[in-house]
């Protein structure tokens, strides 16, 4: 569970300007936590250090920063509790000394004057804190004890803490305290081992815990790469159970991760674009119902413009664009209906990002009409119903022929032709529908739902069916396809007809197995002399000209 379940105070983090809106300190408000996501390089790091150093909250922050030795030592030993909290928090105690000026020794005690590059080595200060606390509180319990007869239950230390959530984190493992020294061992009972034996995650699980508990009251936890060394599954685990324990603090992860970022549901989110000349890019991130956070996070982090497409990662429009458009944030966002919205969504954003967007679906059945329209928002159709009748053009099988030195390019060429406009035949009955089907749900759009009554209702239906003409649609179609048919035009075959079962079989003209054509061609455009192909690609694919204008 998040934090901000238990706790729902709004609190403020103060960051310096922006570069992009440099009006002087900034405050930003947040329930839960504040996540600041930005490539590396990006200056996370130095942000963390202004926050905690020289913003006007310094008081309140203590950071863990990503540069840290885990080496734990043998064996801990106590001190004061002044003295081994402050020597943890600020590097340095003197006795009777006030806290604002101890404050003012932790640059040059806690991070040797290099704020953003020293490496941590607090491992020992953070037992020596820990086993004070738990000595001090024992002491304390005992004393008590002695003096009443009545039964007390004994108070739970940062030590207990720290175990409970170790536990919860890693269920398999079994934290054991002892005097001035920690071990672990599997929770069926085998044998235990010393903590300076633990995995890297399990010692950095137990220090990460372990420092946000140390934190003042009510104060502001930077975590610098809060998922350095834990397995993805761990992270959300740990730093809920963490948030949920200390719902007094403000925690600030800085992360270039971007599962990560996502796994914080409701944290206010800042995107740290640069950093240069001691100043700093950032924008808030606005919540968004139109672009899922996941995408917005990755697509805000490209300094190239963005190409939406349909697919996945692994889909065939992702390989052939990627390759492409290398000058793209090649981005998949599922289907045609996801690639217009995300488009539109992100293009209304633009003053966040400053990014050209961009959108490319299938053909499918659309009218030139709708392919217009599309165009006008930047977003375009392929010259093709879909992706794999790319690979069924006759530029790019005559460079797969080539390719393969084949000496009867035109017979392949002319028996691929004859097989697409044959199956197109048989299936031309089918191919009408679909393509009159499609027109008619496209006029089922243009219903005026802000009718108002029975009768303004009833001839809003009338006149989008007016608009309806299923037998002129079925004329006009089956004249075109019958066109096409009769003068054997195949560009205009596969501008139309949608059947991913002709690939394989072009591919047996070939002498290849049924998925080997595929193969084949994306071997060759992601080889290094893959002029031929690509060209081919762009020739087939007329649309990539407006793109790259």
């Amino acid at each position: 569970m998040q934090a901000n379940i238990y706790f729902s105070k709004v609190r403020s983090l103060s960051l310096p300007p922006s570069f992009s809106s440099p009006q002087g300190s900034t405050e930003i408000q947040a329930k839960s936590s504040v996540v600041v996501v930005g490539a590396n390089g990006s200056g996370k790091t130095r942000l963390g250090s202004w926050i905690e150093l020289e913003s006007p909250q310094k008081s309140l922050v203590h950071r863990v920063g990503a540069q840290k030795s885990l080496s734990i030592p043998e064996y801990c030993s106590t001190s004061s509790m002044d003295a081994a909290e402050n020597i943890l928090l600020y590097g340095y105690y003197q006795h009777n000394l006030p806290l604002e000026q101890i404050q003012n020794y932790k640059i040059g005690h806690r991070w040797q004057s290099k704020p953003s590059t020293y490496l941590q080595s607090d491992y020992d200060k953070l037992l020596t804190y820990l086993f004070t606390e738990e000595f001090e509180k024992s002491t304390q319990y005992r004393q008590r004890a002695k003096t009443t007869e009545e039964l007390q239950t004994p108070p739970e230390t940062r030590l207990d803490i720290i175990k409970r959530i170790w536990e919860f984190v890693l269920p398999h493992r079994e934290l054991i305290i002892g005097a001035g020294k920690i071990e672990a061992r599997p929770k069926n009972g085998g044998t235990s081992y010393h903590a300076s034996e633990m995995s890297d995650g399990e010692r950095v699980i137990f220090y990460l815990i372990g420092q946000c508990l140390a934190v003042r009251e009510n104060g502001i936890v930077v975590i610098d790469e809060p998922e350095l060394h834990l397995h993805k599954a761990l992270q959300s685990r740990l730093w809920d159970a963490v948030e949920v324990e200390r719902p007094d603090c403000l925690f600030v992860y800085l992360t270039h991760d971007l599962d990560f970022a996502v796994t914080r549901v409701n944290a206010t989110k800042i995107w740290l674009k640069s950093y240069e000349n001691n100043q700093w890019d950032w924008y808030l991130i606005p919540e968004s119902e139109d672009i899922p956070e996941r995408l917005l996070l990755e697509i805000l982090g490209s300094r190239k413009p963005i190409l939406f497409i349909e697919g996945d990662r692994d889909s065939l429009d992702s390989f052939i664009f990627s390759h492409l458009f290398k000058n793209f944030t090649v981005t998949p966002c599922g289907g045609a209906s996801a690639v217009i919205h995300s488009t539109r969504s992100f293009s209304h954003l633009k003053h966040l990002h400053s990014l050209e967007c961009k959108g490319i679906i299938d053909r499918d059945f659309r009218s030139d009409e709708q392919i217009n329209n599309l165009k006008g928002l930047d977003i375009f159709c392929l010259s093709v119903s879909e992706i794999e009748n790319v690979f069924l053009s006759e530029e790019v099988l005559r460079a797969v022929a080539a390719s393969l030195h084949r000496e009867d390019t035109d017979s392949i060429i002319e028996q691929a032709k004859n097989l697409v406009l044959t199956h197109m035949e048989r299936e031309k009955e089918r191919l009408i529908s679909a393509i009159v089907a499609a027109r008619a749900e496209d006029k089922f759009s243009h219903f005026n739902a802000k009718a108002l009554g029975e009768v303004d209702l009833k001839q809003a239906l009338e006149d989008m069916l007016t608009e309806i003409n299923i037998s002129s649609l079925y004329a006009e179609t089956s004249d075109s396809i019958n066109t096409i048919l009769n003068t054997q035009d195949y560009s205009a075959a596969l501008r139309l007809y949608d059947n991913k079962g002709l690939l394989p079989q072009v591919s047996g003209i070939f002498g290849f197995k049924p998925h080997e054509l595929t193969e084949y061609i994306k071997r060759l455009i992601s080889s290094k002399s893959n002029e031929v192909i690509m060209e081919a690609l762009q020739r087939t694919l007329t649309e990539s000209k407006a793109i790259l204008v």
